[in-house]
């Protein structure tokens, strides 16, 4: 790409888990929920990206692994590498077969899984962040 936009906490006046980030970032990038999957290390971030209406995939760090991640439709290990670090499945409401790393065709798969309210449906009820009444949408 020869250029990237970067989207940052202090451009919202709420922080995660409200989804004030990701919501202000689909207008900046004039983009549909539809079209983006998310990638997230935490519950926060999780929260923060289904109260959007996006779908997540979790990767969980050393400090994160240990929270519930019920409303992503994959955690995995890492995205993997083809030469190296192997992805392990951790949790897999997508149902997809992973492999040894996670490749583009699996991500995919996960954007044709529907929104990220209907999978949430399919999940305990859980309080969800809503945005601020400040965020420009």
């Amino acid at each position: 790409a020869a250029a990237f936009a970067v989207f940052a906490g202090d451009v919202v006046p709420c922080k995660k888990p409200a989804p004030d980030i990701y919501l202000y970032t689909l207008k900046q990038l004039a983009m549909s929920a539809d079209d983006v999957l998310v990638i997230e290390h935490s519950r926060i971030g999780l929260l923060a990206a289904t109260a959007a209406g996006l779908r997540c995939i979790v990767t969980p760090s050393t400090f994160t692994k240990d929270e519930p991640m019920d409303e992503a439709l994959l955690v995995v290990t890492s995205l993997g590498d083809p030469r190296g670090e192997r992805s392990e499945i951790v949790a897999n409401r997508a149902r997809l077969y992973i492999d040894d790393h996670v490749r583009i065709a699996d991500l995919t798969r996960c954007l044709s899984q529907g929104r990220a309210h209907s999978i949430l449906n399919e999940s305990p009820a859980r309080s969800v962040p809503i945005a601020s009444p400040d965020v420009e949408l």
